[in-house]
């Protein structure tokens, strides 16, 4: 076992803080009547609905799977590692449903391109992420690297509610883990293989939003056109 599997619960514990953290004022703070909630991304009202709260139990629970694995790793429980692992699939697919709810519910009350190129890079990037570490669930120092990645699409919506670019962090961070790994001459081709997705997916999306907008407005009416 990598000494580095010790940080890891640390690493995921911090980054649902920062979640909480960043949700407090539009979610968190409001509970248990949600009332007079206002988003801190263009200080406006809106409406907490089951949706959302669906929404923020999943996330919650992916979360708090993403403390409890390594844990499981490090206190020698493969068994429970795996079966907690096999749990995933099923929270991974409603968590997907839940995203894509809100996302439909927002993009209905509202039309906005910028968001919903947001979510173009966010979301894939997390499946993306997740089916990797899937894959090389055999392969325990790719496994862990993939899992850690998928969280970086969660910084980008998180990081809105601070007027923080998260795209950017999250590149930064993906760029930073790569180095660290590459220069201490460790397993460095997980982080290689999701920067260059990252920054594909990215450079794909900005020329939408930036190029080609008519494409983005086109693919948006696919998925919303009443």
């Amino acid at each position: 076992m990598e000494k580095s599997y010790r940080y890891l619960p640390y690493f995921f514990a911090a980054f649902t803080v920062l979640v909480i953290y960043c949700f407090n004022q539009s979610y968190f703070s409001h509970i248990p009547d949600f009332e007079n909630v206002i988003s801190p991304i263009g200080n406006v009202p809106i409406t907490i609905t089951a949706i959302t709260h669906f929404h923020a139990l999943m996330i919650t629970i992916w979360l708090l799977m993403l403390i409890v694995q390594p844990i499981l790793i490090i206190k020698k429980q493969v068994k429970w590692h795996r079966l907690v692992g096999k749990a995933s699939y099923v929270v991974v697919a409603l968590l997907v449903i839940s995203i894509l709810m809100v996302v439909y519910q927002e993009q209905t009350r509202e039309k906005n391109l910028p968001i919903f190129a947001a979510n173009l890079l966010d979301f894939p990037g997390f499946l993306a992420m997740y089916l990797f570490a899937v894959y090389f669930r055999k392969k325990p120092a790719y496994h862990a690297r993939f899992m850690v990645m998928s969280i970086i699409a969660f910084l980008d919506p998180a990081l809105a509610r601070l007027n923080i670019p998260g795209v950017y962090v999250g590149l930064g961070l993906w760029a930073l883990l790569f180095v660290i790994e590459f220069f201490a001459g460790k397993t460095y081709k997980p982080y290689l293989i999701g920067l260059g997705y990252y920054i594909l997916n990215l450079g794909f999306v900005m020329y939408m939003m930036f190029a080609n907008q008519p494409l983005l407005d086109k693919i948006w009416h696919i998925f919303f056109k009443n």
